[in-house]
């Protein structure tokens, strides 16, 4: 294991924000914080109404929400053009970034479109590569994304053969260890084209770590395994970009046909 001792962790255990996604909820009910910021995320306002839980702000397109929605006054409403760059989670989180926010829960990122769960995955790693982190809820599973960090497990109870896999999201992850799993790493190198960590298991009471230095690895648990310390050491980098109101720049920019070029060219 060789996280860099000259880096300072920037991780702050600031509060968190629960943000809530039109994706499946599965039967795990969401547990929300007394001093968490509450975010429904476009169609995640149905699930989080439905908890009786009035969101703190109400973001996105509104193409996802049900037609007869209402929304309390003391939630902020922020609303969203269809055609835009960012995802309605890229901007909730965006949201809660300038509010100060580090730490994030979500629900409903799974499930349904499988490019949206890809996406989702990606947002995590972006919030990591920030100094921040996030745990994305799926069924019975909580996926987190790490950047030259330290994630710890208490000793726990988790179910026998409930499995723990850990791949590389980035091209290659340098100095990967992990100890206290049945099957253990020290130092070594992984790709993302090797799903080396795929399948592994948590030791009964038995505190767990899972290390890198030099790059992102996604993680998924079992949902019942004990909440993860995690020590950073990005430098943490507050420019997380502003909420995108307006409609993308993107569109309709190329008025004029090119021919195509390389091995796709007719």
């Amino acid at each position: 294991m060789s996280i860099s001792s000259n880096k300072q962790s920037s991780f702050r255990r600031a509060k968190k924000a629960v943000i809530f996604g039109a994706g499946e909820y599965f039967d795990e009910m969401p547990f929300i914080p007394a001093d968490a910021y509450v975010i429904a995320a476009d169609g995640g306002y149905d699930h989080v109404t439905a908890l009786g839980v009035t969101p703190h702000a109400f973001i996105g397109d509104m193409d996802s929400v049900v037609d007869d929605y209402s929304v309390s006054a003391s939630t902020r409403m922020i609303e969203l053009p269809a055609e835009k760059d960012d995802s309605d989670m890229m901007a909730a989180v965006r949201y809660a970034w300038q509010l100060g926010i580090r730490s994030f829960e979500f629900y409903g990122v799974f499930g349904g479109r499988m490019d949206h769960s890809f996406a989702n995955i990606q947002l995590a790693a972006k919030i990591a590569a920030h100094g921040g982190i996030a745990f994305m809820h799926a069924d019975h599973m909580i996926c987190t994304v790490i950047t030259d960090s330290v994630l710890r497990f208490p000793a726990g109870y988790v179910a026998s053969k409930r499995p723990l896999s850990v791949f590389s999201y980035s091209s290659t992850c340098a100095h990967v260890s992990l100890e206290g799993l049945k099957y253990t790493l020290d130092d070594v190198e992984m790709s993302s084209i090797n799903p080396v960590g795929l399948s592994n298991e948590f030791l009964p009471d038995t505190p767990a770590l899972i290390a890198v230095d030099g790059g992102s690895l996604v993680i998924m648990y079992p949902s019942e395994a004990p909440s993860p310390l995690v020590d950073s050491h990005v430098i943490e980098d507050g420019d997380f970009g502003a909420v995108q109101t307006q409609k993308s720049e993107h569109l309709n920019i190329q008025t004029v046909s090119t021919p195509r070029r390389g091995k796709h060219a007719a």
